[in-house]
């Protein structure tokens, strides 16, 4: 039966096991096919923040447009505020 690791531990075996002391300084070996995993991941999950942040733009310019087309005082958009065009 495996044991369960804490992070920690699990961190501390990963050091030992992929890196290389070099003088004063570390060096993770990371094979080229994890570094190439590990940049989509973090490419997916910014493409991912950004739709949801579209979204929520979107849906408050549909909320303040039916508001102002009943007459009542709705969010003011104000393009200086968007962070991504």
């Amino acid at each position: 039966m495996s044991r369960c690791m804490s992070l920690e531990e699990y961190l501390e075996r990963f050091v030992d096991e992929n890196t290389e002391s070099a003088d004063e300084e570390i060096t993770l070996i990371v094979p080229d096919a994890q570094a190439h995993t590990l940049g989509l991941f973090f490419l997916n999950g910014l493409a991912g923040y950004i739709e949801c942040v579209r979204t929520c733009r979107e849906s408050r310019q549909c909320v303040s447009t039916e508001s102002d087309e009943d007459g009542a005082p709705g969010d003011q958009h104000n393009e200086a505020d968007d962070f991504i065009n």
